[in-house]
């Protein structure tokens, strides 16, 4: 044991004094979480999200839509609605011409000042009281930020108001086929309204509780941990490169000259390696704590996922040292292997707004699991068990990589 422990010191020491590790492991790192965090919507509680409404039915019914938009979307701070052409309050107001509001409402999606546009087309209202099908369109920004989240919101202040014209519509022909003729325009208001507002004294609620659903999703809060695990991924990986190049150097082979068990020197240097990578974590999770990254109350879950996921790339290291056949190829692969699931496993970007398939893709890769354990601690309260099965696949992956690395691994 004293053997394994004096290879990783060297081994620690060896690489935190390189210039390399300030440079390209702390201060680089440390731009780019700053830089993606600002592109991304700036510190953690300050990104809104403007969503554009273009009402071009002007009628009660798409007056009622919009009532039940704001209740969904702006249940927080999170949202914002803006309907073009009115204004009504909501800070939002653009004054432009009727014929102009939809070019004015994409020119507002082109620069970002929203991120998606509800567009209400004419005859909306005439087509839900006649009983037929009306379609409201959605439009959302081609960038990668665009809230997919904003979606769940609209769908269900849709089925709100859709379930309050199927009820005021079987209502309104009930009474007319029991009682005779009747103002079925009027009786079909009258029911709708009396539904929506009942919509709002539901007598069954939801009460979250031990949930962090005020922390914004973007800015800081993504990229904190997407560039932490991405950059410990690639110098975890590096150490791949570290083995071939004492092999090819002669160095490992004398180290297993000596009188100890060649196994205790191969796993020092695994564990200089893991503890130069949790160091660099610990590092870039401080950084991102003073730049606003909200970690969640839950300090034993954030340890464990890093001691979980450095493990998982530590071990995907030792396999590659096995597959690379000189330093060079394994420092190219570790920067192309990083380069590469990161933004496949969600640091980059949320996994929300990628397609199933892609999201399915993404948690091959340890990075994916790292992610889903940050996020379910910072934007859901998630406690040690919530986590649970993010770490079981972490510690799998650790399993299976040292296997395969430590079965293909030649001592000389």
């Amino acid at each position: 044991m004293r053997a394994i422990l004096t290879v990783a010191r060297y081994d620690l020491l060896r690489s935190l004094k390189q210039r390399e590790t300030f440079l390209f492991g702390l201060l680089m790192p440390g731009i780019m979480m700053l830089l993606l965090g600002v592109a991304m919507g700036g510190s953690a509680n300050s990104a809104t999200i403007t969503v554009d409404v273009l009402d071009e039915d002007n009628s009660a019914l798409s007056g009622a839509l919009i009532a039940a938009l704001r209740a969904e979307l702006e249940v927080d701070d999170s949202f914002r609605l803006c309907v073009l052409g009115a204004d009504d309050g909501d800070g939002c107001a653009v004054s432009a011409a009727p014929d102009r509001l939809e070019q004015v409402a994409d020119k507002r999606l082109e620069d970002t000042d929203s991120f998606g546009t509800i567009r209400i087309p004419a005859g909306f209202g005439d087509a839900l009281r006649a009983g037929e099908e009306a379609t409201v369109t959605y439009k959302s920004s081609a960038d990668l930020t665009a809230p997919t989240l904003a979606e769940q919101k609209i769908e269900a202040a849709v089925s709100r108001l859709s379930g309050a014209v199927a009820i005021a519509d079987l209502t309104a022909h009930a009474a007319e086929s029991a009682f005779g003729p009747l103002d079925r325009a009027a009786a079909f208001e009258t029911v709708r309204a009396r539904v929506d507002a009942a919509w709002d004294e539901r007598p069954v609620r939801v009460r979250a509780e031990g949930t962090t659903s005020q922390v914004s999703r973007f800015g800081f809060n993504q990229s904190g941990p997407g560039i932490a695990t991405m950059f410990v991924l690639i110098f975890t990986l590096n150490g791949a490169a570290l083995l071939i190049y004492e092999r090819e150097t002669g160095t490992l082979q004398r180290l297993f000259t000596l009188p100890v068990p060649r196994w205790q020197t191969l796993a020092g240097k695994i564990l200089g390696q893991y503890v130069y990578g949790l160091s660099i974590f610990a590092v870039l999770v401080l950084a991102g704590a003073l730049m606003g990254v909200q970690w969640g109350d839950n300090v034993a879950g954030v340890v464990l996922v890093m001691l979980t996921y450095t493990l998982a790339v530590t071990a995907l290291g030792v396999a590659l040292a096995t597959v690379a056949r000189t330093s060079a190829q394994a420092v190219n692969l570790s920067m192309l292997f990083g380069m590469t699931l990161a933004p496949l496993g969600g640091a980059w970007w949320p996994l929300e707004i990628v397609p199933p398939f892609m999201k399915a893709v993404g948690h091959l890769t340890p990075v994916a699991w790292g992610m889903d354990a940050f996020q379910e601690m910072m934007f859901y309260g998630g406690t040690l068990a919530d986590i649970a099965p993010m770490l079981g696949v972490l510690l799998g992956m650790a399993a299976l990589f040292f296997a395969f690395g430590l079965l293909r691994f030649r001592y000389e």
